[in-house]
């Protein structure tokens, strides 16, 4: 149930102005019931995210992750994804489903890693991406 008063708390989200025009009224919607939140329920709303929407929960976290503040970002090294567990890399293979999985193989535009399966789940951590030197 939301509120009938919305109090704008300091550094509220602003609501897009443009757009196709359900897709701009569903995002003003979602963002004036963010906006009418109590503090307890954000919290309580990702770890439902992330039981029921694993996938969603990372990439929302990845994208709101904050910058280095360099600016800069030709200076920032590249990131990759990696087991925690084991060390091995791990990516998203859609056509196996939209988990983690741990693979073999060296990505680049032309070769075709090959996800394998571990007696594990992957535990995604993030390292600075190995750079092929070329001989």
């Amino acid at each position: 149930m939301t509120s009938s008063i919305i109090q704008h708390p300091h550094g509220a989200l602003s609501i897009p102005a443009s757009g196709p025009e359900e897709r701009s009224a569903r995002a003003r919607q979602n963002l004036a019931r963010i906006a009418a939140l109590d503090p307890g329920q954000p919290p309580l709303a990702l770890a439902f995210l992330a039981g029921y929407y694993p996938w969603v929960f990372e990439a929302v976290l990845e994208a709101v992750e904050p910058c280095d503040g360099s600016g800069i970002g030709d200076e920032t090294p590249d990131r990759e994804p990696f087991c925690v567990k084991c060390g091995v890399p791990v990516g998203v293979f859609l056509a196996h489903g939209r988990e983690y999985r741990h693979y073999r193989g060296v990505l680049t535009a032309s070769s075709k890693p090959r996800p394998y399966k571990t007696d594990h789940a992957p535990v995604v951590g993030w390292r600075p991406a190995a750079v092929a030197v070329a001989d």
